[in-house]
């Protein structure tokens, strides 16, 4: 294949000792040959990477739901299952369980978040859970095989196969896509595909065939069946088609439209109209298809907990008012509504687009540089990618400004059809108010690192000394990924101090995601330790993995293990493990409203895969044992034992006074059980916390405590 820089740069030609001189000396295919046995050996060094890293880690946070509602996909037909996410990834992640023969149960009937969670933690936890996971997860490691190739072949066709050879190298050693490359979940499937829809249309726009119209929609399709973000790929292709236009009628060089066609724009831009008109009627008929060309969510006229037309008001709702966006919310609800109603797209698919939206303007903690956050931040983006990405790669990113090549008339459809796209993606993040890990921006880096590669390439071709400069980079990443291997989950770069203190960086799925408890239990079997505490914010039960510990409560313990949970005593001796997630306070809030705000003050014995800390000595745990208390109460409570709830918070409320939950608690309790005035008392306490007791996160995607003497007030027995 004859090559751009190659060929326009030849008298340039200068590597150390040289190499470079010695490599032209060698026949074009012998040359050819050795690039594609170097890639081919890169792949196979990212399959073993992906698979041995892998294996050292429990399930991360989603993927027993994703692996669960997979398998129901297949045997039952039910996208209601899981909706939020769209099938394909999900579909293909549990293909390789199908020969296994397992019995797929309904999910039960409660909102569906809960379901999925519940129906994924029974569902692969009552038969061999390292089984199903490495089937799993060995399916979805072609979509990251899938990225590597298209990576290569893009950078190959728009630059030159040693430009291709770099950015794959580039790929192989990114700590970033490693951790998230062998994971059943949709980022790395659905940044495969928009650069596969992309680069198809980039193909497309040079050089107009039927086929490659038709595969760019089919490609288009996939993206949007593997995650709603893929929506993006519509607004993306129509700038990226009037740039296409804007060159082709400035470059009077391009032949593509002779002279006289110039005069004719509106011609040209209408059949742009149409060809982007085509990807989107073949792309909607792929996503259709993933759902089985069926309309409702259920079979059987089952419905989603909220239904439909509920969960679409909970979009309309107040909520929305009070953040501000209550208009725009009213537009995208009455759009989704309207697709609903003309039965336009599946209805899981538009379910899901709901609980998208939602999330994404409500929002969740966020946690970057120490400090936690109500809800994202713009520049949470900015800050997790320069902690979580590799030096090398922002460098070579970077140097693009002295890549004088890349600045040639030549080269400016590619540069801009490789820069484009991560710009776009990255302002709409930052805008977004879910801020909880990188991988939600995981698709600028294919693009990023293609236009590194090429960076790289055409500075190599400049000088020897940016020869050198290359060479190292080229090491260091090297030595920082391997340095990384096989946890590459908690990486941080060398500028940031590394996997060891990412946690006190950022949280959730940068750090560890809740995946580190075969390490746990290595940890501790090697230290022969049999009497310890947990404090584990994460699904499955440590105890299925032979963790000894004692559990501490956690938000998503009291959720899903309610019942293994009972009274701590005020103080406990360690070893005291707490998950980063914990010990952040993210799912409780900063300073006094987190039970375990007193370990960060300390410094932890050991950190065990970047994740889990340890803490040893004595410990005065009063916040979290008023925590436990509380869950226990719960418990009684919603069994109807009430005289024993009401114990167990009065001694939750001894402990931790300002803990709103257990007002609101002991309100209800007062309520049934007739007495009205200490209802009334524990009642304007929890409200008085609510408003002043670090009321950006108390009314964070909560509200108020509920006035119990509303009914009373309205029929007349008296006001609050």
């Amino acid at each position: 294949m004859a090559t751009k820089l190659e060929g326009a740069a030849a008298q340039h030609l200068s590597f150390p000792a040289g190499l470079l001189k010695r490599l032209d000396t060698v026949p074009m295919k012998t040359r050819m040959r050795w690039l594609v046995a170097a890639a081919l050996l890169l792949l196979a060094a990212l399959t073993v990477e992906l698979l041995v890293s892998v294996r050292q880690q429990s399930q991360t946070f989603d993927e027993s739901a994703h692996i669960y509602s997979g398998y129901v996909y297949w045997k039952l037909g039910d996208f209601g299952v899981n909706p939020e996410h769209p099938p394909l990834v999900k579909l293909e992640a549990a293909l390789p369980l199908l020969p296994l023969g397992l019995p797929a149960n309904p999910p039960p009937n409660i909102f569906f978040r809960a379901a999925s969670a519940m129906g994924g933690l029974q569902f692969l936890y009552s038969h061999n859970a390292d089984t199903l996971l490495s089937r799993a997860r060995m399916a979805t490691c072609l979509f990251t095989l899938l990225l590597a190739v298209l990576v290569f072949l893009a950078t190959d066709e728009m630059f030159t196969r040693g430009a291709a050879l770099i950015a794959l190298t580039l790929l192989v050693l990114e700590p970033v896509l490693l951790a998230n490359g062998a994971l059943v979940t949709t980022d790395v499937a659905v940044s495969a595909l928009l650069f596969g829809a992309i680069y198809l249309f980039y193909r497309y726009v040079k050089r107009p065939t039927v086929w490659r119209l038709i595969a760019c929609g089919i490609v288009t399709g996939l993206a949007l069946a593997a995650k709603h973000s893929a929506l993006i790929i519509f607004p993306l292709l129509v700038i990226l088609a009037a740039v296409d236009l804007a060159l082709r009628w400035t470059d009077k060089r391009d032949t593509a439209i002779p002279s006289a066609g110039r005069r004719r724009p509106v011609k040209a831009v209408a059949l742009r109209i149409g060809v982007l008109a085509s990807i989107a009627a073949i792309s909607i008929a792929v996503l259709w298809s993933s759902y089985g060309f069926r309309y409702a969510a259920r079979p059987g006229n089952q419905q989603i907990v909220p239904t439909t037309e509920a969960y679409l008001q909970i979009l309309k709702s107040n909520t929305g008012d009070r953040l501000g966006n209550g208009a725009k919310r009213s537009v995208e609800a009455d759009v989704i509504g309207f697709f609903e109603r003309h039965h336009l797209l599946p209805e899981a698919y538009l379910y899901g687009l709901t609980d998208i939206l939602i999330q994404t303007q409500v929002g969740r903690p966020a946690f970057v540089f120490r400090k936690l956050y109500p809800n994202g931040r713009w520049f949470y983006f900015p800050a997790a990618f320069v902690i979580k990405t590799s030096i090398a790669l922002m460098l070579l990113v970077a140097l693009l400004v002295f890549a004088k090549r890349l600045r040639a008339p030549e080269f400016r459809r590619e540069v801009l059809f490789m820069g484009i796209p991560p710009v776009v993606y990255f302002a709409v993040a930052m805008g977004s108010k879910m801020d909880i890990g990188i991988r939600h921006i995981l698709p600028i880096y294919p693009f990023l690192i293609v236009l590194a590669g090429a960076c790289a390439w055409s500075l190599m071709r400049q000088s020897r000394r940016w020869v050198y400069v290359v060479a190292v980079l080229l090491v260091f990443d090297a030595v920082s990924s391997l340095r990384s291997f096989p946890n590459y989950l908690p990486y941080s770069n060398e500028i940031w101090g590394g996997a060891s203190n990412t946690h006190n960086l950022l949280s959730d799925s940068n750090v560890g995601w809740a995946s580190g408890l075969k390490a746990a239990k290595q940890y501790l079997d090697n230290r022969h330790i049999t009497q310890c505490w947990f404090a584990y914010d994460g699904p499955p039960n440590p105890t299925y993995f032979g963790i000894p510990c004692k559990p501490l409560p956690t938000f998503f313990s009291s959720l899903i293990r309610p019942n293994l949970q009972g009274p701590l005593p005020k103080v406990i001796q360690g070893p005291v493990l707490i998950s980063s997630q914990g010990l952040v306070g993210f799912d409780f809030g900063p300073g006094e409203m987190n039970p375990y705000q007193q370990f960060n003050s300390l410094r932890p014995s050991a950190i065990i895969q970047g994740e889990i800390l340890v803490y040893d000595g004595n410990f005065d745990i009063q916040q979290a044992a008023a925590l436990s208390h509380f869950v226990v109460a719960n418990g009684l409570f919603r069994s109807g034992h009430f005289d024993q709830a009401m114990s167990e918070a009065k001694e939750a409320e001894e402990m931790n006074p300002n803990f709103v939950p257990v007002h609101e608690m002991l309100t209800d309790l007062y309520m049934r059980t007739n007495q009205p005035s200490a209802a009334r008392t524990e009642y304007e306490t929890a409200l008085h916390l609510f408003e002043t007791f670090h009321p950006d996160f108390q009314t964070a995607g909560n509200s108020p405590p509920m006035n119990p003497f509303v009914k009373t007030a309205s029929a007349g027995g008296g006001s609050h």
